[in-house]
């Protein structure tokens, strides 16, 4: 509540996890990635030649029978219409993706 008296000491905070309204749930998640395609897709943004083999070495390890398919094996994601991009993942039989890179 605003106390005019004090209004130079006042601070007003919001929380920063506030409700956002959502049209569109999630795809629904796998219950596995054995004997699964997954897709790498990332804007060429920080590292993504160290990031993403790491990634890719890391679920290999879990999942001997997960096949992934680089990065580089796909257009650059902000460059690419979302029509293009979701009939290039289906033609390469992708079942998911790892999306975006972050630093």
């Amino acid at each position: 509540m605003r106390d005019p008296e004090h209004e130079k000491f006042f601070l007003e905070v919001y929380g920063p996890t506030g409700t956002i309204e959502t049209g569109e749930l999630y795809a629904t998640r796998l219950k596995t990635l054995r004997g699964k395609i997954v897709g790498e897709l990332n804007h060429r943004g920080w590292d993504s030649q160290r990031i993403f083999p790491y990634i890719r070495e890391q679920l290999q390890k879990r999942i001997p029978d997960v096949k992934i398919i680089p990065f580089t094996e796909f257009p650059n994601i902000s460059e690419i219409q979302t029509d293009a991009l979701y009939k290039l993942l289906k033609e390469k039989g992708c079942d998911a993706v790892i999306v975006g890179n972050a630093a």
